[in-house]
């Protein structure tokens, strides 16, 4: 039996949770309990800000990747089209001198 290793959580996916488990807990607490409550609201706000700082910077990251992607497979046909015109010149000039041998 292969051995598997459980997957590495991602850290958005650990704040959103760490989000889960206060807003649980918070649900569960009293009027009486209003410092607890304010104190858990405020942890809240914190990881949702985390979160959304840490989206932005993966979308960031992702078109930083996707343009480099972009400028390398434009890159890739350029060099591609050229070997094809190389070849074709080449190959004509190849088809001419046999004919002109033949004459």
């Amino acid at each position: 039996m292969p051995d598997t290793y459980p997957a590495p959580l991602s850290p958005m996916r650990i704040l959103e949770d760490r989000v889960l488990q206060l807003e649980t807990m918070l649900a569960g607490l009293d009027d009486k309990q209003s410092d607890l409550r304010a104190e858990v609201r405020t942890e809240i706000a914190a990881l949702r800000s985390e979160i959304k700082a840490l989206a932005k910077a993966m979308e960031t990251s992702n078109s930083q990747i996707n343009g480099k992607l972009d400028r390398l497979f434009g890159a890739q046909s350029v060099v591609t089209a050229l070997i094809t015109l190389g070849t074709s010149i080449a190959g004509t000039g190849l088809v001419h001198l046999v004919v002109s041998i033949g004459n």
